[in-house]
Parts: C-alpha cells; sequence; structure tokens
C-alpha cells in the first residue's frame, strides 16, 4: 500500500507521529532514571560509617548530657 501526499513533494525535517516519550527520557536526569540504585548506595555508605568506633564515644556523650 503506497501512500502519495501532494504532487512528488519532498518531505524534509518533518516528524511525523508521536515521539515525545524517546525525548523526555533522554532529558531526565541521572537520579530520576534510577532511583533505587542511588538510594542502596547511600544506605551501604551510611552502613560503612556506622561501623566505625568513634561512634562510641559520640552515644556516651550524648546519654551523659540526658543523665
Amino acid at each position: 500500500m503506497k501512500i502519495k501526499i501532494g504532487n512528488n513533494n519532498k518531505i524534509k525535517n518533518s516528524v511525523i507521529g508521536s515521539q515525545t516519550s524517546h525525548q523526555e527520557s533522554n532529558k531526565k536526569s541521572f537520579g530520576e532514571r534510577h532511583p533505587i540504585l542511588i538510594s542502596v548506595i547511600i544506605t551501604f555508605l551510611f552502613g560503612f560509617l556506622f561501623l566505625f568506633s568513634f561512634w562510641d564515644s559520640i552515644v556516651k556523650y550524648i546519654e551523659n548530657i540526658f543523665k
């Protein structure tokens, strides 16, 4: 099945149909595209920080304030 438009006119630089979904995905930032990955990375970073022993002295200081 052929589609004939006009009298042999050339169509240049035109968009036929809706292509917004492809264009919108390119505009999203990395955080908007991968929110779960970012939350897992942040969770591991904070978990790693809480492994250090200097937190014990901070907890003891806070407990002594409220005694």
